[in-house]
């Protein structure tokens, strides 16, 4: 007999779901956090006949992001000073959507809670049947700067608009000793961010900021949806949810805020916001 899942214990519990709060200034910048963090808390039961080796099987939870808007308007006091977009979750600074959100570059079960963030089988063998663990949490968070220089004008222009969309699939998962993976549970969740912004002192962005909600109901929310059994089928999940080499999304998140998609203008701009 293999070594194999005891029918009924797998279970992914999201007892507390994100909630994202206003945008505010830190410092330097407009900072996008949440007030709570999504938690998600799996579990397993696997049973074998004597001589079966667990050593090794592990329980982990999978992390992917497969859509990302991520854009700031910057406009200056006067329109003469001009305006700039700044656009990261398009190519080329973010050259694709989907990633694997693990702290290890190269990672692949989520690795920000130690200890608890999964269960692996060490020897000597343990009695069957054996329980098994993974909890997980997480804040989504951005930050854009007040202040840019526009370098058509030379002038300073100030943070007007930022529009974040983070969506996220989470997946519990079993590991064999082979590393064949065994998708047991899902949930797919997102955090949004839409706000405008304006100085009440040009001269001064340490001074009080108007900050304004906007996009309507779902502009500053968060979703979780129901845990769905299995793992995901969608292709933008599949080919990266175990692969060998998938892009990290810190490392993407990192580059493409250092290197965004910038357009300027020596006026005050509506610019097109999906490119």
């Amino acid at each position: 007999m293999a070594i194999s899942i005891i029918t009924g214990s797998v279970s992914l519990l999201v007892p507390q779901h994100p909630k994202v709060a206003k945008p505010s200034v830190s410092g330097t910048d407009m900072i996008f956090t949440c007030s709570q963090n999504l938690n998600a808390n799996g579990k397993c039961k696997i049973t074998g006949v004597a001589g079966d080796n667990p050593v090794g099987w592990t329980l982990g939870l999978i992390q992917m992001e497969w859509i990302e808007t991520n854009w700031g308007f910057y406009r200056g006091q006067h329109d003469s000073d001009g305006s700039c977009f700044l656009q990261r979750a398009r190519p080329p600074a973010r050259p694709a959507q989907g990633c694997r959100d693990t702290l290890a570059v190269g990672g692949v079960f989520v690795d920000n809670n130690p200890g608890f963030d999964r269960t692996v089988i060490t020897g000597p063998p343990s009695p069957f049947p054996i329980d098994m663990s993974a909890a997980f949490f997480d804040g989504p968070n951005d930050a854009y700067p007040l202040t840019r220089v526009n370098s058509l004008t030379g002038q300073t222009n100030f943070i007007r608009e930022v529009q974040l969309e983070f969506h996220f699939c989470t997946v519990l998962t079993l590991m064999d000793t082979a590393r064949n993976f065994q998708h047991l549970k899902h949930v797919l969740w997102n955090v949004h961010w839409q706000g405008q912004f304006l100085p009440t002192n040009f001269g001064n962005v340490a001074a009080a900021w108007t900050i304004t909600t906007t996009g309507g109901a779902l502009g500053n929310t968060a979703n979780v949806s129901g845990v769905a059994d299995g793992g995901p089928t969608d292709r933008r999940f599949t080919g990266i949810i175990t692969a060998a080499v998938a892009p990290n999304c810190n490392a993407v998140a990192t580059a493409a805020a250092g290197a965004p998609n910038t357009k300027e203008s020596r006026k005050w701009e509506f610019f097109d916001v999906r490119r």
